[in-house]
C-alpha cells in the first residue's frame, strides 16, 4: 500500500478521482435513490394495454419512490427507437425498457438488439390472453367460417399485425398453416392502429391482446370468434377457444417485463422489483389489470426474465425456420 505521506500530489488527486468515480459516488448515488424522476420507455404506440397498465402502474410507483414516473411512448422501427433510447442513456437506473413478448420474436428474427444481454431484468409483470377478431361488419361469425372462405380463397383474406417477424406475425402463421389457408399480412405501427383497421373493415382479422376485445366488443365494434388460449377466457366465457373451434395450434398469450440497461447496480434493480410489486397488489392496479383481461404473473427472482427471454428467443426463432420467415 502506498504511504499518504510520501504520496505527491498527482497520486493523491488520481486517488480522490477513483474514490468519486468508482467507488464513493455511485455507492452514495444508491443510497439517495431515487432523486429525480424515473423514465419507462414503451416502444408501443400511446393507447394499448402496455400504455394503460403502465400509467396505472406509475401512479402506484409514485406512491413509494417520491418521484415522477414519466411514461414515454417510443414506438416503431420494430421496436428499436424504443430500445436504443434506453441504450443510449445512462446505466444508473433512471431509464427503463417496458418490454413485452412480442419483442423476443422480433429480436430472434431480425437480430437488431439483444434483450437478454443488453439489459439486466428488472421483473416480469403482467400476462394476457389473446382472441381472434374480426370487424363489426364482417360477413363471418365463427372460425369455422373464415377458415372454410380462406380454404377456398388463397390469399383474399387480410390480417393486420405490428411488424413483419412480430409475434403476432409468427403466431399468425401459426394459426393459417394449421387451419390450412393462406392470408395476405398487414403492418400496422402498433396495437391500437392494427386493430382500427380491422375495426374499419380495412383488413379481415387480427390476433390480438383481449384488452382490445374488452374495449370494442360490448360496443359492437369487433366481433370475438375465438381465444387463443388453452381455456375460455373468464372475460367471454361464451367464446370457443381456437382448438374448441377446431384449429389444433400452441395457447398464445402475452407476457411483459421491464428491464434496465446492463450495468445497472444490482441494488436499484432489486429496489424496483420489490416495489414493482406492491404496487401491482393494490386496488387500482389489479382493477385496471381485471379490465384488460391481463394477470399479475411476477418472476420469483428478478433473473428468471432473462432466462423466459432466452428460451421464448429460442422457440420462437425455431418457429420462424418453420414457417420460412426471413428478416427483411
Amino acid at each position: 500500500m502506498t504511504n499518504i505521506k510520501t504520496m505527491n500530489r498527482r497520486q493523491i488527486l488520481g486517488t480522490a478521482a477513483a474514490t468519486a468515480f468508482g467507488y464513493g459516488l455511485p455507492a452514495l448515488a444508491q443510497n439517495d435513490y431515487p432523486n429525480r424522476p424515473i423514465k419507462i420507455i414503451i416502444p408501443l404506440p400511446a393507447g394499448g394495454a402496455a400504455d394503460v397498465t403502465m400509467r396505472a402502474l406509475s401512479v402506484e410507483l409514485e406512491k413509494t419512490l417520491k418521484q415522477p414516473i414519466v411514461i414515454d411512448n417510443k414506438p416503431g422501427g420494430l421496436f428499436q427507437i424504443g430500445v436504443q433510447a434506453v441504450l443510449s442513456a445512462p446505466a444508473d437506473g433512471y431509464t427503463f425498457l417496458y418490454m413485452y413478448s412480442g419483442m423476443v420474436s422480433t429480436q430472434a428474427i431480425h437480430k437488431k438488439f439483444d434483450l437478454a444481454n443488453q439489459f439486466d431484468p428488472v421483473s416480469s409483470m403482467g400476462e394476457s390472453p389473446t382472441m381472434l377478431v374480426v370487424g363489426p361488419n364482417s360477413k363471418f361469425s365463427s372460425i369455422k367460417e373464415l377458415v372454410d372462405f380462406g380454404r377456398a380463397n388463397p390469399d383474399k383474406l387480410t390480417c393486420s399485425n405490428v411488424g413483419a417477424g412480430s409475434l403476432e406475425h409468427l403466431k399468425t402463421f401459426e394459426f393459417t398453416k394449421a387451419a390450412g389457408f393462406s392470408a395476405v399480412m398487414v403492418p400496422y405501427k402498433g396495437g391500437p392502429d392494427a386493430v382500427k383497421a380491422v375495426i374499419g373493415g380495412e383488413v379481415d382479422f387480427i390476433i390480438t391482446p383481449a384488452f382490445f376485445a374488452a374495449q370494442f366488443a360490448p360496443k359492437g365494434q369487433l366481433k370475438v370468434l375465438a381465444a387463443m388460449n388453452s381455456s375460455r377466457w373468464a372475460g367471454m366465457p361464451n367464446v370457443p377457444t381456437i382448438n374448441e373451434a377446431g384449429v389444433n395450434v400452441p395457447p398464445f398469450n402475452f407476457w411483459t417485463g421491464l428491464l434496465a440497461k446492463a450495468g445497472t447496480p444490482a441494488a436499484i434493480t432489486k429496489r424496483l422489483y420489490t416495489e414493482i410489486a406492491s404496487a401491482y397488489n393494490t386496488a387500482s392496479v389489479k382493477a385496471v389489470l381485471a379490465a384488460s383481461g391481463s394477470v399479475w404473473v411476477p418472476s420469483s427472482q428478478p433473473e428468471d426474465l432473462r432466462k423466459r427471454i432466452l428460451s421464448e428467443s429460442e422457440s420462437m426463432g425455431a418457429l420462424a425456420k418453420q414457417l420460412n420467415l426471413q428478416a427483411s
